[in-house]
């Protein structure tokens, strides 16, 4: 049978469970406060520590995509124990990431690289993640992986309640955020990541019409295959968001993720989200 091995960015939240029973393998993008680089492997950095620096931290913070060489190192190994690698990133639409896999790919064995542009992030890219590598392990072929990867792409949506548009306005990721002046009003934006694209829902004025938005969001894309909590170091919001859709979850349990920094340097601390995949037909 073909060994298939899945790899992917750290910008995919997935839980550490998850990564260390399908042997994916996560290459770290990075985190700059000043002069200092840290990678987001939760070791340089962790989670924790990262918000509360963020807060802190005067200058601005910023993201970059793991330099080629990295990416090389970890598409080499996992080429050497296996026939094929199926690798999936965070959108071309916002970040380098994509291209640096496609150009370490090139160096590699082309032939025997898929490589997939997820158009999302955070549990949005974990799940497809996780749907690889599932299906990897049940022998399926590169070609039909990667079909039924694509296929689902379109039934993938991820929505974000944020404490304040400041961040999303720093990062100069998402263009419209930097007219916003929702900050001097107190004004929560939602926000949606579909096919790479960010945009703005709404706004509201207080976060529990911001939390009321998000779970109005998340059920009217029921009947759900799969459905993640997300939350920027706000344990208690996730808890609570969890339990309000407690009822649309296919699973016994709905997983709630701390969302990574390098997600969290354009999302601010105190947001919330969700990530679905919406049932076929």
């Amino acid at each position: 049978m073909t060994r298939i091995l899945v790899m992917t960015d750290s910008t995919c939240d997935l839980p550490r469970p998850w990564l260390e029973r399908y042997d994916i393998r996560v290459v770290p993008t990075y985190v700059h406060f000043g002069l200092e680089s840290l990678a987001d492997d939760g070791v340089q950095l962790t989670r924790t520590t990262f918000y509360e620096r963020l807060t802190a931290h005067k200058e601005t913070v910023t993201t970059s995509a793991p330099p080629v060489g990295q990416v090389l190192e970890v598409m080499s190994k996992a080429l050497a124990e296996a026939d094929h690698v199926i690798a999936l990133t965070a959108p071309s639409k916002l970040s380098g990431i994509f291209n640096t896999f496609r150009l370490a790919a090139e160096q590699t064995a082309p032939d025997r690289v898929t490589l997939i542009d997820s158009g999302t992030l955070s549990m949005g890219l974990g799940w497809l993640v996780l749907m690889a590598a599932e299906r990897a392990a049940a022998g399926l072929s590169p070609v039909a992986i990667a079909e039924d990867i694509r296929q689902t792409l379109p039934r993938v949506e991820v929505w974000a309640a944020l404490d304040t548009f400041e961040y999303l306005k720093r990062s100069g990721r998402v263009s419209w955020a930097k007219a916003a002046m929702g900050e001097l009003f107190q004004i929560k934006p939602i926000i949606r990541l579909y096919d790479g694209v960010v945009s703005s829902v709404t706004r509201a004025r207080t976060s529990q019409r911001a939390f009321g938005t998000l779970v109005d969001l998340v059920r009217a894309a029921a009947p759900l295959d799969r459905l993640a909590v997300m939350h920027s170091n706000f344990p208690e919001g996730g808890e609570r968001l969890a339990q309000a859709l407690a009822d649309l979850s296919p699973n016994s349990e709905i997983p709630r993720v701390n969302v990574t920094p390098v997600i969290g340097v354009h999302v601010g601390p105190h947001g919330l989200g969700a990530a679905v995949i919406r049932s076929a037909g």
